[in-house]
């Protein structure tokens, strides 16, 4: 064969394999994958916004925000479920109705995104039928589960207020971390999914994971915080850059969520592996000026899928894979991850408070203020009395110099919060029934029942010690 004849066969192959490659991205769009032998699988993912309430604005934008990228990237409706309570897009406080942005200077997140289970449908009952794929066990909303099967790939997406071991739903009940552990081990025994990835936003949310999450059960974790730090609300009044003026009293995201999707938006998820993305949100969340504003996000479980790339899980925009040429999605800025502005945060426990403080200062009337300032004072003796009530109950149990060491005592790294979760589950069951249901700033003293359980105080001392203090100071 002369020269040119080879390189006619050459010419002639490399049309043959590029038109190839076009016709098998057809058949095979953004919403599959492939996985060895040619085993086609489908991507799933599960988005949850656990909270409620314009203080918590931040949470359902970023689902909204997520849920966007998903879409972009090739996922289905069919195969995206979003627990959301959708009370913010037109709340009257809301200064865009029917608009949620996840940036200063981004565009609407909200348009478009399922209502697959709203109000109190987003309860942990509806939340582990979903996750199993029990439609049976589904109680209102669209019904849609994760129907996946041993080829598929799963993402979930959770952002909301958590504490030690716990993360809340939008009913106002809780997930509890050793449960969430064995439903994705009854998932995995199942074969219900080929590869898992979770990002978790809340406080103390490496808690759910710590000690607790094998890494035999192809499962790969992201969390915004170790099991003892905050997670950290961004995009605030006095942030860096901050929220828009009319937007004051409440936070646009928070600094780990919207520090994942900003990353997903400005770099093609065909290239970047999860571990990149890992390594990209680790330095952007280290942003505050104070290092006690400051959260570490931790990586758990099977930690061999942080090499697959991005869109094996997200998707990818088609734009990136068949022009190779990314422009920048409208809810987002290119931020510099490599040196992010340093700036305050506003810690996720602490946003009620600042937002009744914040709607104090910009009342108009007299009539505002006051509501406000009732607001606010309540809030304050919530607090000081939750405080008061954990403090003596402890001091009785162990007394006051042990007790107040016992009350914030950490275990060392690599142990579960507590060994026996069915303990933690009654001594806070026994505290709620006495005292009164645990806030969202009270659950941050799920450590110290959990380390009453872990001292081996039995149900008995607990239940008297927690009648007498609460009796008292009614």
């Amino acid at each position: 064969m002369n020269h040119k004849n080879k390189y006619c066969v050459e010419l002639i192959a490399l049309i043959w394999m590029s038109a190839t490659i076009r016709m098998l991205q057809s058949l095979h769009p953004l919403d599959h994958h492939v996985f060895g032998h040619g085993t086609i699988g489908k991507k799933w993912a599960l988005l949850v916004s656990g909270s409620y309430g314009y203080e918590n604005y931040r949470h359902q934008a970023d689902v909204c925000h997520a849920y966007q990228i998903l879409k972009r990237g090739g996922l289905k409706d069919e195969n995206i479920i979003v627990f959301m309570y959708d009370d913010i897009a037109n709340h009257p406080e809301n200064p865009r109705p029917g608009v949620l942005i996840n940036h200063p200077n981004g565009s609407d997140v909200y348009h478009g995104v399922p209502k697959d289970y709203i109000g109190n449908e987003g309860n942990a009952s509806n939340f582990y039928a979903v996750l199993s794929g029990n439609k049976s066990a589904v109680k209102g909303g669209s019904g849609k589960v994760l129907e996946s099967g041993p080829n598929d790939t799963i993402f979930i997406y959770y952002t909301d207020h958590g504490a030690p071991g716990i993360i809340g739903m939008q009913d106002g009940g809780t997930l509890n971390a050793k449960d969430l552990i064995d439903a994705l081990k009854k998932k995995h025994a199942a074969k219900s999914y080929k590869k898992m990835v979770i990002y978790l936003e809340a406080c103390e949310s490496g808690s759910m994971f710590e000690g607790l999450l094998p890494n035999d059960i192809n499962v790969y974790a992201i969390t915004a915080s170790n099991a003892t730090e905050d997670s950290w609300g961004f995009y605030c009044d006095d942030t860096i850059p901050p929220s828009p003026p009319e937007y004051s009293t409440t936070c646009l995201g928070d600094v780990f969520s919207i520090s994942w999707m900003e990353d997903s938006d400005k770099n093609d998820m065909t290239k970047e592996t999860l571990k990149q993305q890992y390594e990209n949100v680790h330095r952007r969340t280290l942003i505050s000026r104070k290092r006690d504003e400051r959260s570490h996000v931790m990586q758990y479980g099977d930690l061999k899928i942080s090499n697959d790339f991005l869109v094996t899980y997200i998707g990818a925009n088609p734009t990136i894979i068949n022009e190779h040429d990314y422009v920048l999605y409208p809810t987002s800025v290119n931020h510099n991850f490599n040196s992010p502005t340093p700036t305050r945060l506003v810690s996720q426990r602490d946003t009620r408070l600042i937002y009744l403080k914040t709607k104090l200062e910009k009342a108009s009337n007299s009539e505002d203020k006051l509501k406000a300032q009732k607001e606010l004072e309540v809030e304050i003796a919530h607090r000081k009395e939750v405080d008061n009530n954990v403090h003596q109950i402890s001091n009785i149990l162990f007394g006051e110099k042990r007790g107040s060491t016992l009350m914030v005592h950490v275990r060392s790294s690599g142990q579960p919060l507590v060994d026996d979760w069915d303990c933690l589950k009654k001594f806070i069951k026994t505290y709620e029934s006495h005292c009164g249901t645990l806030s969202i700033y009270g659950r941050k003293y799920s450590r110290a029942f959990a380390n009453m359980c872990n001292a081996g105080i039995s149900e008995k001392q607990m239940v008297t010690a927690t009648s007498q203090i609460c009796k008292e100071n009614k």
